[in-house]
């Protein structure tokens, strides 16, 4: 059952035949925003937060972040001109030196260099350990499994824990091994830094982690202890709180908010192209420019700066999901991170208790105001202006303050709170409404029992027919009837408007076809009689279009005579091609008395087919207002000519199923096949 509807039936009960609502629209806010907390609070609406979230950003758009960062990117031209990747580590051990001109702040590599390269590694190592401000890359397997393998003591050096008792309460990530660089390059960098960026269950990232339990001791990743480096900060001296990372500082502490996993929820400045980025062809291309005596800009801009070396080529598996880009370098995740910290303005997102009780305060207050009697418009004017109200103070608390308060389930609440108001107030229209249901249901029993039952038993003939109204009773028809001579009559109708009216004149052209239909031998004489008998006591404005076709058993000769109705289908197996029929003449019936009607022969061989439908099969239209159209119907018969009649009926059925995909039913649908065997 729908949540509504189980929502529903706590304010509603059955007394006396009418339906009354026992609790006013103050309780049912309560309870309803006690049932959108409850969801809150299981983690079902997480997702819809987090999408919303994605819109804010991407509603306030880029922001200048400050140029103390930069991206060298390995990316698709870089590659190109110095060979697939992995390189040789010299390439590296070079690349390092020139960027020794600029004097950078810090160099750290998003690159994982696990395996060894002997002459590469040696010369990789002999300039960082010159530069002194080189970090290299290692990365934690994230699993339960404890591990029992200690750091080495390198490793240790180079990768320092937090002072923190760690508590069986805590959830921080757990990792249960390390892929450290080799331990040349260990040996002689500045710091080895975690560089694990999980995602989020909908393959986005959002977060990333500051600290990750591994061999029960807490290690700082990426961001964290690089920005205790740029700072002067010690990792010792961070102090982990319940939803903060504070790091002490002499200019004044900066808190981390951070989530009971120990991530930090990243503030995007915008795409990766906010941060100052060159290529590490540039760089080379400059370097080379600088030594044949010429001066490079982008080399000077390097000076003094914090300096990410990582990939951005295209299908990397280094590409991440987020707000701006669904090709997001890895590496701009951990420049943002550090940016977040250095400048303090990560996202904060507010606490449990504060969303809960925005969510259960918004289903009080709009359950008071919407009151009883009111206009329906007004009640939608208060719901429409506290939604967007709302909405405006969660996006203005986000764009000005990084204060990310949850909007989803808060609106959520709103709308479902009217809604059940709404339902609340209009319980007894509801019920009339189900009332006439029901009667409209035992109408569609007995228009059924208007339709024939059974196909007629034709040895050479296999039929297959079907009615299936817009509403619960439409206008449409068909018969089959027995006549005398040795022949049956087909009748295909449909009857102008829709609904009970509809019905109504059908039923009673269907009695008036039946009580003259075997006073004739040939359809012209049936429909002219049947159209002076219902056009002298005819509804105005109504009429109804028909086919109808007289099959001689004996000689197998087919008469066809039309009244104002679509053409039949006749596919002739000899030729393949499919022909529409129709006759010079003939009005729809019930339009006036006197007019007179045609014959025409269809000449019907063994595999031949005919299709008989009203206008609901062709002009079946999907969510963009398209006809299925004649041709598709006409493709279908051509595709599935061998086939028994019933199964093309249900192949014409399915491919309108399929082309509508679930747009509501705009007209009465029924169709015959007749197939010759």
């Amino acid at each position: 059952m729908p949540l509504l509807d189980k929502v529903k039936s706590l304010f509603r009960q059955n007394s006396g035949g009418k339906t009354v609502a026992p609790v006013n629209d103050v309780k049912l806010g309560v309870i309803i925003g006690l049932i959108i907390a409850a969801l809150s609070l299981s983690g079902i609406l997480e997702k819809y937060e987090l999408v919303l979230l994605d819109e804010m950003f991407r509603i306030r758009g880029e922001q200048k972040v400050k140029d103390n960062i930069v991206i060298i990117e390995i990316e698709d031209q870089s590659l190109k001109m110095l060979g697939k990747w992995p390189w040789p580590r010299m390439h590296h051990a070079d690349f390092l030196k020139m960027l020794s001109l600029a004097r950078p702040k810090a160099v750290a590599f998003d690159i994982l260099f696990p395996e060894a390269d002997l002459e590469g590694d040696e010369a990789l190592a002999m300039v960082a350990k010159e530069m002194g401000s080189v970090s290299f890359a290692a990365y934690f397997t994230l699993e339960k499994e404890p591990n029992t393998t200690p750091l080495d003591n390198i490793t240790l050096q180079k990768m320092p824990s937090l002072v923190y008792t760690i508590k069986s309460s805590d959830r921080f990530l757990h990792a249960s091994s390390i892929t450290p660089p080799v331990t040349t390059l260990a040996n002689t960098a500045k710091r080895i830094l975690i560089t694990n960026v999980p995602q989020d269950p909908d393959g986005s990232t959002r977060r990333v982690p500051l600290v990750i339990e591994f061999n029960g001791a807490l290690y700082p990743t990426f961001s964290l202890q690089l920005a205790c480096d740029c700072l002067g900060a010690d990792i010792k001296d961070i102090k982990i709180q319940p939803h903060a990372i504070i790091l002490p500082l002499k200019e004044g502490a900066i808190s981390i908010p951070i989530d009971k996993f120990g991530q930090m929820l990243l503030n995007y400045n915008g795409p990766i192209d906010v941060f100052q980025q060159h290529s590490y062809l540039q760089i080379i291309q400059d370097y080379n420019r600088v030594m044949k005596g010429e001066e490079s800009e982008r080399i000077k801009r390097l000076s003094d700066k914090i300096l990410f070396i990582g990939h951005a080529a295209t299908g990397t598996i280094d590409s991440r999901i987020m707000p701006f880009s669904n090709v997001y370098p890895a590496v701009g995740v951990h420049a943002t991170a550090l940016s977040n910290i250095l400048n303090r303005n990560p996202i904060t997102p507010a606490s449990l208790a504060l969303n809960i009780f925005t969510v259960l305060f918004l289903g009080i207050f709009l359950g008071a105001f919407l009151k009883k009697g009111r206009k329906a418009v007004t009640n939608l004017s208060i719901m429409a202006a506290m939604f967007a109200a709302y909405g405006v103070l969660c996006y203005a608390l986000f764009a000005f303050f990084n204060f990310w308060l949850n909007a989803f389930a808060p609106l959520l609440v709103i709308t479902i709170t009217y809604v059940g108001a709404t339902v609340n107030q209009y319980s007894a229209i509801r019920y009339e409404k189900k009332i006439m249901e029901n009667e409209l249901s035992i109408a569609w029993t007995i228009q059924q029992s208007f339709l024939p039952k059974n196909y007629p038993a034709v040895s050479f003939l296999d039929f297959a027919a079907r009615c299936s109204p817009t509403k619960h009773i439409g206008g449409d028809l068909y018969d089959f009837v027995t006549l005398r001579e040795d022949k049956i009559g087909i009748l295909i109708g449909d009857v102008s408007g829709k609904g009970v009216p509809a019905a109504l004149y059908m039923a009673r052209v269907i009695s008036e076809f039946r009580a003259i239909s075997h006073l004739h031998t040939d359809p012209a004489s049936t429909l002219k009689e049947l159209n002076d008998l219902v056009s002298s006591e005819g509804m105005e404005k109504s009429f109804i279009t028909m086919q109808y076709i007289i099959v001689d058993l004996k000689s197998k000769r087919v008469l066809f005579s039309n009244g104002g109705h679509n053409t039949v289908l006749h596919f002739s197996k000899n030729s393949r091609k499919i022909e529409e029929i129709d006759t010079a003449g003939g009005m729809p019936i019930g339009v006036m008395e006197g007019v007179s009607f045609d014959n025409k022969e269809i000449l019907v061989e063994k595999g031949d087919m005919l299709f008989l439908y009203t206008d609901g099969i062709s002009e079946s239209m999907n969510k963009n207002h398209k006809e299925f159209g004649l041709s598709r119907v006409k493709n279908i018969l051509l595709g599935n000519c061998e086939l028994k009649a019933q199964e093309v009926m249900q192949k014409v059925l399915d491919e309108i199923a399929k082309f509508s995909k679930g747009a509501p039913q705009h007209d009465d649908m029924t169709l015959i096949v007749i197939k010759a065997v």
